[in-house]
């Protein structure tokens, strides 16, 4: 966590912020906002773009391994269970490695038969270490008797613990909705919100930094349209870009004042644009990330579920 923290803030302070437009310059709310903008500001934060990278990276492991993770487990546990015996048909190698610590086995599928009430059911079941032979006990769902195992192997190769790989796409996920409802937020603030000027009022040292510095967290108090003082808080391993005597622009939700947000905060270095509306730099890179992660995994259902159905 504390290297991803770094990597976070290096990559919100890889370009200074755009303070040289002071909130006045800005149109009266409700302001317009573009699709454009509003696409820069709930895809583009550090958060959303991180995240999008984690999940379309984590979701090369999640759909290499979902559909070979054994979830019927449970049902064994409990549902009604039958036992017989059933016969060995063949045995194949699925080119599966099941590593524990420094032991590493191959997964091998088993193929077998058995018989109840005058019908014969085929099955696999998956183990490590080799193939199974001769007669095998065989558990079945006495419900559902096409529901069956080898007793002590899985019914798919890898168990539920398998999951845990999807802790890198699960948090990627987690990371692009928070990072979106953030930009909603935020996108509300610089629409409907009030400007007003914040000023530095307390400067704090982290425990983390990159290689851009020291990251500090600053706090900056700026006074509402009825009177009343509010505060806003961010961390950057810049301060000397935020520090400015004049103050930093911003803006404000006049029906509660903790929500606010710094102008340097907004993705895409948005400033106020010739009559008065948001506007932000016309790159479109950010739309790179959350594209191919869309297309990808769309891709690859595609194609699973074409192969599954012929």
């Amino acid at each position: 966590m504390h290297n991803f923290a770094q990597f976070c803030t290096f990559m919100q302070n890889h370009q200074p912020p755009d303070t040289s437009h002071q909130p006045q310059l800005f149109a009266a709310p409700p302001r317009t906002i573009g699709t454009p903008l509003a696409a820069r500001v709930t895809l583009g934060s550090v958060r959303s773009q991180l995240g999008w990278l984690l999940l379309g990276f984590g979701s090369i492991f999640f759909w290499g391994f979902i559909w070979n993770i054994d979830f019927s487990g449970w049902r064994f546990t409990f549902e009604p269970v039958g036992h017989t015996l059933g016969k060995f048909v063949y045995c194949n190698d699925t080119n599966f490695v099941r590593e524990r610590g420094q032991d590493s086995r191959r997964i091998y599928e088993n193929h077998y038969q058995f018989e109840l009430v005058g019908r014969i059911y085929q099955a696999s079941s998956f183990a490590t270490g080799g193939c199974a032979a001769g007669r095998l006990p065989i558990e079945y769902l006495r419900a559902h008797p096409e529901v069956s195992r080898i007793a002590g192997m899985h019914r798919r190769p890898f168990g539920p613990s398998t999951l845990l790989v999807d802790v890198l796409p699960a948090a990627g996920l987690f990371m692009v909705l928070t990072g979106f409802v953030q930009g909603r937020a935020r996108l509300r603030l610089l629409r409907d919100g009030l400007p007003s000027t914040g000023r530095l009022i307390e400067k704090t040292r982290t425990n983390v930094g990159n290689r851009n510095g020291q990251v500090y967290r600053l706090t900056f108090e700026f006074t509402a349209k009825s009177g009343a003082a509010g505060h806003v808080t961010t961390r950057t391993a810049k301060p000397e870009w935020l520090e400015d005597k004049a103050g930093v622009p911003l803006f404000y939700d006049p029906a509660d004042l903790t929500r606010a947000v710094l102008l340097a905060d907004l993705p895409g270095r948005v400033a106020a644009g010739e009559n008065g509306q948001p506007v932000a730099r016309t790159s479109r890179a950010f739309l790179v990330l959350p594209a191919l992660t869309v297309l990808g995994n769309l891709w690859y259902v595609c194609h699973h579920w074409i192969i599954a159905t012929h």
